[in-house]
């Protein structure tokens, strides 16, 4: 990431500040943490202190987890004949063992100890227990997966080069990040409690599906397939404030995975990948193939 830092204030909370960098192209903090510290956190303190309680939860919803990674993985599979994968930020180890299922042979990067010994000891996999800046196997995949990551990363960039370079020719990557300061999100933050809940200290970077698919672009990555996730916020436009109320948040999500477990994989894919199109959902989901080198701007 560049140094010269400079934009519009997007919106603060607590303390954070976000801000829409023109060097960047892409918003993220105004104060970015040191790098070694950062390592540490994902280290020792992310799943174990930040998202504690999330195991717990990813296993309740194990059901419907398993259907969302197959439709990705689905994705995936229309551009690409290969089944090698490299699951980045692998956390427990969740979506290594939805694509096992599925047919494909996954590898995994998890810098927490606690993750790791957690996925081997439940389900059977060993994660690479080190920062994704330590791989050293000289081994390329046809596909790269970095769900829910380049959001904690100081140096966006610095990662997509990398896994660029992991890939096959033409091998694909599926990156799943937040849509923030979306339409709809910056509507329902008038009838909120918490006025921009989704920034948090965790989130170094916050992507538009404009934002995300520049950046993609920059190192040399084609999409290809675009989907998301329900766009709770809606509810909130509903006058259902789930930002200050994990009760009713509660209820929202298991009314939502409800209604996404209703529908069969194909209906799922069309309507996702419909509502994605229109720059709509939750979620920023692509799949994009490698294509040239990186044209480093």
């Amino acid at each position: 990431m560049q140094n010269n830092h400079a934009g519009s204030i997007l919106g603060e909370r607590d303390g954070l500040r976000v801000i829409d960098c023109k060097a960047c192209g892409w918003a993220h903090l105004e104060t970015l943490p040191d790098a070694g510290e950062l390592t540490r956190f994902y280290e020792s303190r992310f799943w174990q202190i930040e998202k504690a309680g999330a195991l717990e939860r990813i296993e309740q919803q194990h059901e419907w987890w398993s259907e969302i990674y197959g439709d990705w993985l689905e994705l995936c599979a229309r551009h690409t004949d290969g089944r090698d994968l490299l699951d980045v930020g692998a956390g427990y180890g969740f979506f290594m063992d939805t694509s096992k299922t599925l047919g494909w042979n996954p590898w995994g990067i998890e810098p927490s100890r606690v993750a790791c010994e957690y996925a081997d000891r439940v389900l059977g996999w060993q994660p690479f227990n080190h920062p994704w800046q330590d791989w050293d196997y000289s081994m390329s995949f046809h596909v790269v997966s970095a769900l829910w990551l380049v959001e904690h990363l100081p140096d966006p960039l610095r990662f997509l080069r990398w896994a660029h370079d992991q890939l096959v020719p033409n091998g694909v990557l599926l990156s799943v990040v937040p849509s923030d300061f979306s339409p709809v999100q910056l509507r329902a933050n008038h009838e909120v409690d918490r006025p921009f809940w989704w920034i948090d200290k965790t989130h170094l970077n916050y992507f538009t599906p404009e934002s995300f698919a520049n950046l993609l672009g920059r190192v040399g990555f084609r999409i290809v397939e675009r989907s998301t996730l329900f766009p709770v916020e809606q509810f909130l436009l509903d006058g259902q404030d789930y930002t200050n109320n994990p009760a009713l948040g509660e209820i929202i999500y298991n009314g939502v995975t409800h209604g996404d477990l209703s529908m069969t994989r194909p209906e799922r894919l069309a309507c996702y990948g419909e509502m994605a199109q229109r720059g709509e959902g939750r979620e920023i989901v692509v799949v994009a193939v490698r294509g040239g080198q990186d044209v480093g701007l």
